[in-house]
């Protein structure tokens, strides 16, 4: 098949089964986003209440315990989406008017009082909409394209286009990437980045210096945009930078290597200002995290706003935690440590590129381990450590490349499972199996009609099964693979018009 039919269909397939697994999860992003679109302000004084990192400064107003860059990002789709929600919330009053308690179905008792404070204000509906729009309007295409990239690399790289093929549907579904696109998040934003700051260095081929100069630029805008994302972006920008300074130092002396420093530096100045200048507006410094301003916390008062020396027990379970380890949540990743010791001489990551992926795999786990707030991610899953996944797993592939097939399969074949477990329940490794085991595969937010249906639809109580929803996507998306090219019937169909 032709390249480009072949990344339609990857977009299309990874597009697809991410909308058909969104979760409605309203995270602190979801708020500002929705300021931004629809008040063109980033305070959020009417949501004070419905989540915990939402906080008031006297005197200010209410903001989000997070960078804007999600919230920014997530504030487009919404903006466009807003005229049709405006119509449907006129046409259909009751969605948006306070409602009466209900109950949510859940052991959790915090999902109870959200939804029930949501109730009350009449902002149930519309909060749950936006989650929908921000999750199928950025979250789902964003990494589809993320896919679709890594066929690409994968091509240029390896020279196999069924292989590079089969990677790029194994990087989506098999890896993180699938279970944090549910829901708008800055940690898998902060991936993507990853991904294309890594693909502009990486690509093969002869260029010139200029291209280089364009590429160290465009490598810098990632690492601020990331940042822009969350301040997590901090040890991978550093490893970036270091990266690209050293390249330049083995082939063109220190004078090159400082200037390309000052080329990444001023990639990354713009969305560092933009980050500097909503701090100033929001909290009247631009120098200090939104955490400095929030309430004590549980965290918040250890070391510097949450940040201690690396602590052992969050050096283990950044990795191997059932609740939110990187390895436990994706075994594949681990074959990425045996890279080193395998024939790279087809396509695989050089020598100066293990540097830097290993390299900022430890930059990044120990900045993790340092924050306390690492404890926290037993509600949301595996999540400090996904901007990592990509480089590792560009690792990866020599490795899957080299071993026999039965030890590929057995790193293949439960990373495939617990994704895909994951995806359906949203929940730890061991309780996400047992319920896809024992009860049956799942979609979030079918998961999450039922739990609501005392005060939505009485009659989703005992449940509604979504195997009728997975035989449709399978049939679309064996459609979408059945051959031809989709672009060429089109044109055809134009032309023949």
């Amino acid at each position: 098949m032709p390249k480009r039919s072949t990344a339609i269909r990857i977009f299309l397939t990874g597009f697809l089964i991410f909308c058909a697994h969104f979760s409605s999860n309203v995270v602190r992003e979801t708020y500002l986003a929705l300021a931004l679109a629809e008040d063109r302000s980033v305070r959020v004084d009417q949501y004070l209440g419905l989540h915990p990192d939402l906080f008031e400064i006297e005197g200010r107003g209410a903001y989000i315990n997070s960078n804007p860059g999600a919230s920014i990002l997530g504030a487009v789709p919404l903006a466009v989406a807003s005229p049709i929600l405006g119509l449907l919330y006129r046409a259909r009053p009751g969605l948006v008017a306070p409602k009466p308690a209900a109950t949510y179905d859940d052991p959790r008792p915090n999902r109870d009082l959200f939804m029930n404070r949501a109730r009350e204000r009449g902002l149930d509906i519309h909060l749950g909409l936006a989650a929908a729009v921000t999750q199928v309007g950025l979250m789902a295409p964003t990494s589809a394209l993320a896919m679709v990239l890594m066929y690409f690399l994968a091509c240029a790289r390896f020279g196999r286009e069924r292989e590079a093929t089969w990677l790029a549907l194994l990087y989506g579904f098999g890896t993180p990437i699938f279970f944090r696109t549910a829901f708008l998040n800055q940690n898998l934003l902060v991936a993507h980045l990853v991904l294309v700051g890594f693909a502009l260095l990486a690509w093969p081929g002869t260029r010139d210096d200029a291209d280089e100069r364009r590429r160290e630029l465009g490598v810098g805008l990632c690492a601020g945009m990331g940042l822009l994302l969350d301040y997590s972006a901090a040890p991978i920008a550093v490893a970036f930078g270091t990266w690209i300074m050293a390249r330049r130092l083995s082939t063109g002396g220190i004078g090159r290597a400082l200037s390309a420093g000052v080329r990444y530096t001023l990639g990354a100045a713009g969305p560092v200002a933009l980050l500097f200048g909503y701090q100033a507006w929001a909290f009247g410094a631009p120098w200090f995290p939104a955490q400095r301003y929030m309430d004590p916390t549980e965290f918040s008062v250890l070391g510097w706003n949450g940040m201690t020396l690396p602590t052992a027990e969050l050096l283990f379970r950044n990795l191997f935690s059932l609740n939110y380890g990187l390895f436990a949540f994706c075994p594949l990743l681990i074959a990425a440590f045996a890279a080193p010791f395998v024939d790279r001489d087809e396509g695989g990551p050089t020598g100066s590129e293990l540097a830097l992926i290993f390299g900022a795999t430890g930059a990044l786990w120990l900045f993790n381990s340092a924050n306390q707030f690492s404890h926290l991610q037993f509600n949301t899953g595996v999540r400090y450590m996904v901007p990592i996944v990509p480089l590792l797993f560009f690792a990866t592939i020599p490795v899957l490349r080299r071993v026999p097939r039965i030890v590929a399969w057995a790193l293949l074949f439960p990373t495939l499972v617990i994704s895909a477990a994951i995806a359906m329940t949203r929940e730890n490794v061991v309780t996400a199996l047992t319920r896809v085991f024992l009860l049956g595969p799942e979609l979030p937010w079918v998961t999450v009609l039922r739990k609501m249906a005392s005060g939505y639809a009485p009659g989703l109580a005992d449940g509604v099964s979504p195997l009728m929803i997975f035989f449709g996507l399978g049939v679309i998306v064996w459609l979408i693979w059945r051959g031809g090219d989709p672009t060429t019937r089109l044109g055809s169909a134009v032309h023949d018009q």
